[in-house]
């Protein structure tokens, strides 16, 4: 009754504001009185007079659209506030939990988790983690896509000598055999269902494909692979495997088949912390070139820290043995990969990262007549910005610096490549 004297229009069905009061004071009132529907249409129209009240509006559309049963609404209210704010972890957690009303679980995850990268109370912690129990255990479909245009001064990774040495001659190369540069499609994306098996076990079902295409043909390379299997969640861990189908196209013909095992293990060592670890070991068969059909054994330890909800650093050590018909093919890897993720006001975000990766091969080439030893380097940055995204596509941009040394000169190559791309989970 009070806040009726102040505001006579408040008890009418269309209130009209009073002379007295902003949109926005008008709104907080309406909002504070249960009017939800009036309360969303005044701060709709609201204009804050600072980057605190813009918050504070898109704090109580947020909540308003959440009591309405508009989660998505909700979502990109949330969105908008830690565009500006990323830090704010209230704004976090209200985010996680619209986009877990409207069942985007990946998003829902992926925020909460942030979340509990900084202090939270115990009781709000408990929530928080009773939250991601329910995703995995309601969890059933998940998919993703993304689409790159992505100029490179050279996606062959040809060489951009035009001689090397062989004998102790020199030979001219084709010039289809050295660097040129041009420009790619990349798309990637994946789809898993996962059906409940029992109380305890889940069944894993899933299809994943990435192409990079070209106007040459030639450089065109296409893969898909499908997965079976069995996944059994824990408390703050999960482990799965199970069997996997590939299927590789180079230049637009057959190249590759694949048939194998996979695993996959995660675990929360804290709030701030996860390792996981993914496997394979796979029988590779060629269409044409037999002499290179063999094994493949590959191995992937990460891990994931938090240093704040606004910025994290993901390491991932990267370990591959494969094997041939003919020993000069085989070869054995070992990698790592480092990125730094950080979000700053305002909403821009920038993933900078660093990848370095050393193969040794298994023979003497012939005609060379050395074994080959390459080492790979990649630093490359992806810059992104919260609030430019529509109907949940988010845009970035990148950039890439390959370069590869190795003891035979025609395997050496540099690459620049930018990238713009889209992608969105689903």
């Amino acid at each position: 009754m009070i806040l009726a004297a102040a505001a006579p229009g408040l008890a009418r069905g269309n209130p009209e504001r009073p002379p007295a009061f902003t949109d926005m004071q008008f709104g907080r009132l309406l909002f504070e009185a249960g009017r939800l529907g009036d309360a969303r249409a005044f701060l709709d129209q609201a204009e804050p007079a600072n980057n605190e009240e813009a918050i504070a509006r898109l704090f109580m559309l947020g909540r308003i659209e959440m009591r309405l049963g508009l989660p998505r609404a909700a979502a990109r209210r949330f969105e908008e506030i830690l565009a500006l704010r990323p830090g704010l972890t209230a704004a976090r957690l209200e985010l996680a939990t619209a986009y877990y009303a409207a069942g985007r679980d990946g998003k829902a995850r992926y925020h909460f988790e942030q979340a509990l990268a900084d202090r939270l109370p115990s009781s709000v912690e408990d929530e928080v983690t009773r939250f991601l129990d329910r995703i995995d255990n309601r969890r059933r479909w998940s998919s993703s896509v993304a689409l790159a245009l992505a100029p490179e001064t050279n996606p062959a990774r040809r060489t951009a000598s035009k001689t090397v040495n062989i004998g102790g001659a020199p030979w001219e190369l084709d010039p289809d055999s050295r660097s040129s540069s041009g420009t790619g499609v990349r798309i990637s994306g994946g789809t898993s269902f996962s059906p409940p098996l029992s109380e305890h076990l889940t069944g894993v079902l899933a299809a994943t494909g990435s192409a990079r295409l070209y106007r040459r043909g030639e450089w065109n390379d296409v893969s898909v692979a499908g997965d079976i299997g069995i996944a059994a969640p824990f408390d703050r861990a999960a482990v799965s495997g199970g069997v996997r189908l590939g299927r590789r196209w180079l230049d637009e013909d057959g190249y590759s088949r694949s048939i194998g095992l996979w695993t996959r293990g995660r675990a929360l060592l804290s709030n701030r912390t996860r390792i996981g670890i993914g496997s394979e070991i796979a029988r590779i068969d060629h269409d044409d070139d037999r002499i290179r059909d063999g094994w493949r054994l590959g191995a992937r330890p990460g891990l994931f820290h938090a240093l704040a909800s606004t910025t994290a650093i993901e390491a991932e050590l990267d370990f591959e043995l494969t094997t041939a018909r003919e020993k000069r093919l085989g070869s054995r890897m070992a990698g790592i990969g480092v990125t730094l993720a950080h979000a700053f006001d305002g909403g821009l975000s920038i993933r900078p990262g660093i990848g370095v990766w050393v193969r040794r091969f298994g023979g003497r080439d012939p005609i060379f007549a050395k074994t080959r030893a390459d080492t790979t380097i990649r630093p490359s940055i992806t810059v992104l910005h919260r609030s430019l995204q529509y109907e949940g596509f988010a845009p970035h941009v990148g950039y890439s610096f390959e370069t590869a040394r190795s003891n035979i000169a025609i395997h050496a190559f540099r690459n620049h490549a930018a990238l713009f791309g889209i992608s969105r989970r689903f």
